[in-house]
């Protein structure tokens, strides 16, 4: 890599800590709203936030501008995350969209070639994020729908963050060809799709919602048939990469937790299956992909940092053993929390405690093999 980030691990370890949190709370059955911020506005946010200071700086061949910048950014996120916890979510706010206007500006600034699909998509992915904190402060004083500060951030933020990391990734990973043509109508149709379906969350009509929803559900059908063809199109057999299984394996819980939240939506149910809901796309096809997405980035960051200091390699790093091993346990504990959640209490209150045990044992594989001197590799 050409540009190391200091930073992102600090992010991801914040994201960490407020995923356990978010699992504390909904386990304790504390107010949902909350459960639901400290996991979007926590979890998935700053581990994107991680995951672009690294990716941003290199896809431009260039250094951050003003790398200091990042450290205030952190300490600020580290302070609305804390006050998120105790549930202070009126004043949390308000640092967070400041928060998120200085990232915001502060890695647009070193993009100086948008040619490349996955800085596009990072490029519009940047401005959801800004929207989703501006109508999170807007929606504690009634002015916007929480649901629309919410739903900004997943469909908007996130998922075209993951959808342009993943057609570069993928391809590369699995050394097969990208249909570039392709990608660049799926940028299109993200930024004609998405924005309709927000506004039906603006007017709060659920049979609107559950109607419109049909955008958002084509526009990721579409993106799941070109990582097919992907695969299809391989020249010759090969084993998929690890990190690409978890990538695939997060593919499938999304389509179901979209199928979820639109027969909520057109049936205007609120019940359990908000919690169903949340448990797929949140803490499935999100989690999962950030589980194979760090399991990639941040081994190497951390490579480019102590390499200097001994001959090492990065399979030094990351206990990638572990990680087979862990596999087949990620979705068993993502449906152990759907079944629990969908039976309520009391099995709600053991529905994170496999799931807490898996992101353990992946961090173990993750961030605690850590070579404490250089080693002569063969």
């Amino acid at each position: 890599m050409f540009y190391i980030s200091k930073v992102s691990p600090l992010f991801f370890l914040l994201a960490l800590l407020d995923l356990f949190v978010s699992l504390a709370y909904k386990s304790a059955n504390t107010q949902m709203e909350l459960v639901w911020i400290i996991a979007v506005f926590g979890f998935v946010a700053h581990t994107i936030m991680s995951a672009m200071y690294q990716l941003i700086p290199n896809s431009q061949n260039r250094p951050l501008k003003l790398p200091f910048i990042s450290y205030f950014v952190f300490v600020l996120s580290l302070l609305s995350s804390f006050l998120f916890y105790m549930g202070w979510t009126y004043y949390a706010s308000f640092i967070y969209a400041f928060v998120s206007l200085i990232f915001v500006l502060h890695t647009l600034s070193s993009i100086r070639n948008w040619q490349p699909i996955t800085v596009k998509f990072l490029g519009l992915s940047n401005f959801y994020f800004f929207l989703s904190s501006l109508f999170l402060p807007l929606s504690q004083v009634g002015y916007v729908p929480f649901q629309l500060a919410i739903h900004t951030l997943t469909l908007g933020f996130m998922l075209n963050a993951v959808m342009g990391t993943q057609l570069a990734w993928i391809p590369m990973l699995y050394m097969e060809p990208l249909n570039i043509k392709y990608a660049k109508y799926l940028f299109y149709i993200s930024s004609m799709t998405i924005p309709l379906f927000l506004l039906s969350f603006y007017a709060l009509n659920y049979k609107l919602i559950a109607l419109v929803s049909f955008f958002p559900t084509a526009f990721v059908g579409y993106f799941l048939w070109i990582i097919y063809s992907v695969f299809s199109g391989r020249r010759m057999p090969k084993e998929i990469p690890l990190v690409i299984r978890y990538f695939i394996l997060a593919m499938i819980f999304l389509p179901f937790g979209m199928m979820v939240g639109t027969f909520m939506a057109s049936e205007n149910i609120i019940s359990f299956l908000v919690k169903v809901h949340v448990d797929l796309i949140l803490y499935g096809f999100t989690a999962i992909t950030i589980m194979g997405g760090m399991a990639h980035l941040y081994p190497r960051i951390l490579y480019g940092w102590i390499q200097k200091k001994g001959d090492i390699s990065i399979q030094d790093i990351v206990d990638e053993m572990l990680l087979k091993k862990l596999f087949p346990f990620v979705p068993a504990s993502v449906y152990w929390m759907v079944f629990c959640d969908a039976l309520g209490f009391p099995f709600s209150y053991l529905s994170a405690i496999p799931y807490a045990i898996v992101w353990l044992l992946f961090f173990k594989a993750v961030f605690l093999k850590l070579p404490l001197k250089g080693k002569v590799t063969s």
